[in-house]
Order: structure tokens, then C-alpha cells, then sequence
């Protein structure tokens, strides 16, 4: 058509592309998210334990994955992120590594 731009798949790619702070965060997120789905439990901020016979019992082997990737991930991405969304992901992994041990906790009494 005319008038119409040829754009190369590389530049596309190029473009759509999230920068390292976003594509961080939204990795982040989907880390926590994970975990708190694999204990059971609502968003780390509330973590409040969903009722068992809806969800079964919670996987913490599947959760302490997703902890530690979270906290390997966040030590590598600290500096490209914004300080309010830091200081977000790091309030829910803190809320889910205190819910994480009560459940260990309680599994093994």
C-alpha cells in the first residue's frame, strides 16, 4: 500500500521489548505470585490461608523455588528499580517468607 513503512521483524522485536525495570518487576510479581499459589495462600500482603478443601494442601517445596528465585532475582534487578516497587516486592516477599515458615512450622508438629 502506499504510504505504508516496512518495518524488519528485528525492529519490532526492538520496540516491543519492556525495559529491564518492568520486565523485572512483572517477573517479580509472577515469583510471588507462584509461591503464595503454591502455600495456599491469598496475596503475600493479606496472607490469609484460603479454606483447604478449596486449594488442598499447600506445596512448600514448589514455594521455597519460587522464594529463593525471588530473592536471587531481586539481588541481581536492585538497582534498575524504581524505589516504590522495590520497596513493594520486598514487603510481599518478607510477608511470604513469615507465612512460608509457619507452615513449615505447622507441618512439622
Amino acid at each position: 500500500m502506499a504510504g505504508e513503512q516496512k518495518t524488519s521483524p528485528q525492529e519490532v522485536a526492538i520496540h516491543d521489548v519492556p525495559s529491564m525495570r518492568d520486565l523485572a518487576f512483572s517477573m517479580l510479581s509472577l515469583l510471588i505470585e507462584a509461591a503464595a499459589t503454591q502455600m495456599r495462600v491469598d496475596t503475600p500482603i493479606a496472607a490469609e490461608e484460603k479454606p483447604a478443601a478449596m486449594c488442598g494442601a499447600p506445596n512448600l517445596s514448589e514455594a521455597r523455588v519460587a522464594i529463593d528465585a525471588a530473592n536471587a532475582l531481586l539481588g541481581s534487578v536492585r538497582t534498575v528499580m524504581e524505589n516504590d516497587a522495590l520497596l513493594a516486592i520486598e514487603g510481599m516477599l518478607t510477608q511470604l517468607q513469615f507465612q512460608y515458615v509457619r507452615l513449615v512450622s505447622v507441618t512439622r508438629d
